[in-house]
C-alpha cells in the first residue's frame, strides 16, 4: 500500500460535498482507499461488546464482508483487541501490534488471507458518544503500510472526523425541529440511535413518563416484563428496516393503571448512508388517548377559510353540542346557528356533526 497524496487531496476535497449529500459517502470512501492504495476500504461500528459490523465498505470488499456476516466474525474480531491502541494514537498500523505467530496461525487472520486481504490501516472516527472506525484493507500482495504514509493517514482521519462531528450536528438540528414539531401537535417523540440508545424526547413525552413508564441507562423500560420485550422487539425492526420509509413499521400498546393504554408507533427515518453518522436513526411516536384534542382556532380559520365565529360554532359542533345547546347557551339565534353550520359544512366538505368531528380529530396544529 502507498499513498498518492495528489489523488488523495482530491479525495479529501469530497468529504465535506459528502456530508451534505449522504448519496456521495460511497464514491467518497473508494476515492479515498484507491488514493491510497488499498485494497478497499469500509466504516465499522460495534453492535455490541466485543462485537463490530460493517456499515459501508466499497465494492471491492463485497466478498469479504459477505463472509465475515455469514461467519460470524463480527463477534470475534480480533482487531477487537486493538481497540485501546486506536483510541490513544488515533491512527495506527495493524501491523506494528500483531506478532508474525498470529499473522499466520490465527483464524481469523486465515479468514481474511481467503480474500486476499492482508494488514490495515485503523483510524478512530468516533464522535463523542460513539464509536466508528474507518479501515484501510491492505492486499495481501503489496507491501504493508508504511510509516512514512502516517501523515497522510492522520490528514484522512481528521478530515473524516471532522465530517462526522458536522453531520452529527446537521442530524441534531433536524430532530431538535422534530420534537417541537410533535410537541405543537400534543404527540410525545422519543429518538433512538442505531443501538436502541435514547438521544431526545420532547416535553410531552417527559411527562408521560412515570413508574410504569421510564429511561434506565438509555433504554426505555415499562410496567411490565412482556411490553417492554415486545416495546425494544419493535423498536430493533425500526432500526433494522432498509432504506428510507416515512410510514408507520409498528406499533404497541403500553398498559396504564386506571387509564387507557398509550399508543406507540415506531418509525424509521433517514437513508441508509445517512446512517453512518446520523444522531438519530428511529422514533417511537407516543399518543395518549385520554387527552383532549385541542385544535388552534387559528389554524381551522386558515385551512377552511372560516370566519372567526364559523371557527367558534365549529369547535362546538365538533365537541358534540346541538344547534339548540349551542344557541342556548352562548346567546345566539337558532337560526344563525343553523347558517353558520350550513356554512361550515359547505367550507370544509362535511355533511354531518359526526364527518365535522372526524376530519377535526385528525388535525393536529
Amino acid at each position: 500500500m502507498r499513498v498518492n497524496a495528489g489523488l488523495l487531496s482530491q479525495a479529501l476535497d469530497q468529504v465535506q460535498a459528502a456530508v451534505f449529500e449522504p448519496s456521495l459517502w460511497l464514491p467518497t470512501i473508494e476515492a479515498i482507499s484507491r488514493a491510497s492504495g488499498a485494497l478497499g476500504a469500509n466504516i465499522m461500528e460495534p453492535s455490541g461488546r466485543g462485537t463490530f459490523g460493517a456499515a459501508l465498505s466499497t465494492e471491492r470488499l463485497d466478498a469479504l464482508l459477505e463472509g465475515y456476516v455469514r461467519d460470524d466474525w463480527g463477534s470475534r474480531d480480533f482487531r477487537a483487541n486493538l481497540l485501546q491502541p486506536i483510541h490513544r494514537a488515533g491512527v495506527i498500523l495493524e501491523a506494528d501490534f500483531i506478532s508474525r505467530e498470529q499473522y499466520d496461525r490465527h483464524e481469523y487472520y486465515r479468514f481474511m488471507r481467503k480474500y486476499g486481504v492482508g494488514d490495515c490501516v485503523l483510524m478512530d472516527i468516533s464522535p463523542a458518544k460513539e464509536e466508528l472506525y474507518f479501515v484501510l484493507q491492505n492486499s495481501l500482495t503489496d507491501d504493508s503500510p508504511q510509516t512514512g504514509d502516517m501523515p497522510h493517514f492522520h490528514a484522512i482521519r481528521t478530515r473524516l472526523l471532522t465530517a462526522v462531528q458536522l453531520a452529527q450536528h446537521i442530524e441534531a438540528s433536524k430532530v431538535t425541529g422534530m420534537t417541537a414539531a410533535f410537541e405543537t401537535s400534543n404527540i410525545g417523540c422519543i429518538f433512538f440511535d442505531r443501538k436502541g440508545l435514547v438521544t431526545l424526547t420532547n416535553p410531552k413525552a417527559d411527562a408521560l413518563f412515570s413508574d410504569d413508564l421510564r429511561i434506565v441507562r438509555g433504554e426505555v423500560r415499562t410496567g411490565s416484563a412482556n411490553e417492554t420485550a415486545r416495546f425494544h422487539r419493535e423498536l430493533k425492526i425500526a432500526l433494522q428496516a432498509a432504506g428510507s420509509t416515512a410510514e408507520s413499521l409498528s406499533a404497541v400498546r403500553l398498559s396504564r393503571p386506571g387509564r387507557r393504554p398509550l399508543i406507540v408507533r415506531f418509525e424509521r427515518f433517514g437513508t441508509q448512508l445517512a446512517d453512518i453518522f446520523a444522531h438519530s436513526r428511529a422514533m417511537a411516536l407516543i399518543e395518549d388517548p385520554d387527552d383532549e384534542i385541542r385544535q388552534n382556532p387559528e389554524t381551522l380559520m386558515a385551512l377552511f377559510d372560516l370566519t372567526p365565529a364559523e371557527t367558534r360554532i365549529s369547535l362546538l359542533v365538533a365537541s358534540g353540542m346541538s344547534a339548540v345547546d349551542i344557541a342556548r347557551q352562548h346567546g345566539i339565534g337558532y337560526e344563525t346557528v343553523r347558517s353558520h353550520i350550513r356554512s361550515i359544512f359547505q367550507k370544509t366538505g362535511t355533511g354531518r356533526q359526526s364527518e365535522l368531528s372526524a376530519l377535526f380529530g385528525k388535525i393536529r396544529l
